[in-house]
């Protein structure tokens, strides 16, 4: 029943999203905020979810969709944010890439980052 609620959902986003999400190439800096990223964005959109509002003023005073590789994309946020949902896994830990190379390059520059060592098993 969750997902059919999430698939109805992602279906309204997305005929009513803004058209800023596919025309804009780099993040709004006026409702960026570094520090929060991803999280701030998913966060608001998880409660839009809640209320069932996908409404186009709705979407777009959500804050920019931001992650530390792909400079900012609302659709990439949002295929990964019902993807955890339809996996009951958190958002966070997933990442949704075309390549098959670039989400291990991202954990990698992530990691290096936090100074944490990484080990790649293949």
């Amino acid at each position: 029943m969750k997902e059919t609620k999430v698939r109805k959902y992602i279906e309204e986003v997305l005929n009513n999203m803004p058209a800023d999400w596919l025309k804009l190439t780099t993040h709004r800096l006026d409702i960026y905020n570094e520090q929060l990223a991803k999280t701030q964005f998913l966060d608001e959109f998880e409660t839009l979810f809640e209320e069932n509002n996908a409404k186009p003023a709705a979407l777009a005073a959500l804050p920019t969709a931001y992650d530390y590789i792909r400079l900012g994309h609302p659709l990439s946020s949002i295929l990964e944010w019902a993807i955890a949902k339809e996996n009951r896994l958190k958002p966070d830990n997933v990442i949704s890439f075309s390549s098959n190379t670039i989400p291990v390059l991202a954990v990698l520059r992530k990691n290096l980052f936090l100074r944490k060592k990484t080990r790649i098993l293949y």
